[in-house]
């Protein structure tokens, strides 16, 4: 699932002018940052939902994600993976091998760097607020982020807010090539407490499992 110049994007750049200027859309925003920081653990379910407008093509899968700090536990797609802020350890139970590496902390692609969701909009987007709507006595905010850089592979991102507890209720990925993906937060936890070493992979726990150590 990882991953025009056109007359399209030329429009996008003119909408961006103004939604950097947008001050409401920077009141929430900041009120989800302090908010999403005052968590020492945040714990969610989540939904991945890919949609390929040009093939037709309409997939989901879910998860769940579970982070303290820099460090996260992650269940997704088959696969578990434990990182510690240092070290990632990926385990396929099907062959029961765990893969170690120790990717970039700084990663932006929250496909390879997940715990980065909860904090995607504190990236340098240009920002505007879209809507305000209300779904099941609750109101979310809608906002548009904006990449200053265009050579990102996506137009926009845009994020559903939940205004009455601010945290990030879903948000969509919009590809330049017509690949949609959809990330839909649900039972989100903030009251749990984890020890570090859950977010450690204990090889005593896994008999046999092969270790493939990528390390350089």
């Amino acid at each position: 699932m990882k991953n025009i110049i056109s007359l399209s994007v030329l429009l996008l750049g003119f909408t961006t002018l103004i939604a950097q200027q947008d001050p409401e859309a920077k009141k929430i925003l900041d009120q989800l940052t302090e908010k999403t920081k005052s968590h020492k653990i945040i714990k969610t379910d989540f939904k991945v939902s890919y949609k390929n407008i040009k093939d037709n093509i309409q997939n989901s899968s879910e998860g769940t994600i579970t982070v303290k700090g820099d460090k996260y536990r992650l269940k997704f797609m088959d696969s578990e993976s434990f990182y510690d802020g240092k070290t990632l350890w990926s385990y396929l139970p099907d062959v029961n091998e765990v893969n170690i590496t120790e990717p970039e902390p700084d990663d932006e692609d929250i496909f390879n760097n997940p715990k980065r969701l909860f904090t995607i909009y504190e990236n340098d987007y240009k920002y505007q607020l879209i809507d305000n709507i209300s779904e099941n006595e609750k109101d979310y905010a809608l906002i548009d982020l904006f990449p200053i850089d265009m050579e990102e592979d996506f137009s926009r991102i845009r994020l559903q807010i939940n205004t009455n507890e601010y945290f990030l209720s879903s948000a969509t990925i919009f590809g330049k090539d017509g690949s949609h993906y959809t990330i839909t937060i649900q039972n989100y936890k903030t009251n749990s407490n984890f020890d570090d070493s859950y977010f450690i992979f204990d090889e005593n726990k896994y008999p046999d499992v092969e270790i493939i150590d990528m390390r350089w």
